[in-house]
């Protein structure tokens, strides 16, 4: 892939706002990975809706995506890392965390409990428990966003479980 990508005036013009909107979330994983010591590299893109469309905009492969899932268990949250081309086995995490009661947090749960907007949601500096999906750990890199819908950071799947205070399952549904 080249060191840069086309926009059209009006996608340009959503790019901006976006960077714009998401500035503090990208500086505020930029200084937790600097503070943790990670080798990291920062990857800017266009707009992707999907993981599959992210995939196609950039250098990496689908299941190097990483998804940061909200979900609300009774009164708490939890963040799940998956893959891009997974989805989350719902009874897979009721067995895990003991509780019966799981939901996606809605957008306004997210950003109240993690300061990131959906899409961009980081792995990095959360205040929740993080469930890591096993497979991830088959990998070199992986890309999850840098709290931003428009850049992702690329960093070594074990330092991201370390970094997160993780712990790794088999989390999506085969």
């Amino acid at each position: 892939m080249s060191e840069s990508f086309n926009q059209k005036p009006g996608e340009l013009e959503q790019f901006i706002e976006f960077f714009e909107e998401d500035k503090e979330n990208i500086q505020r994983v930029k200084e937790f990975c600097k503070k943790e010591g990670l080798d990291v590299d920062f990857k800017v893109h266009p707009k992707s809706e999907t993981c599959e469309e992210s995939a196609r905009h950039t250098d990496i492969e689908i299941n190097q995506i990483v998804k940061t899932l909200v979900f609300k268990t009774g009164n708490d949250f939890i963040a799940v890392l998956a893959p891009g081309n997974k989805r989350v086995d719902t009874d897979k995490l009721r067995e895990i965390t003991g509780e019966d009661n799981i939901r996606m947090a809605n957008p306004e749960e997210v950003k109240d409990k993690t300061e990131y907007v959906i899409g961009g949601v980081s792995p990095f500096d959360l205040d929740i428990p993080v469930f890591m999906e096993e497979e991830l750990l088959e990998h070199d890199k992986v890309r999850p966003a840098a709290g931003s819908r428009v850049v992702g950071v690329e960093v070594d799947p074990d330092d991201l479980l370390n970094v997160s205070d993780g712990s790794c399952f088999y989390l999506t549904v085969k």
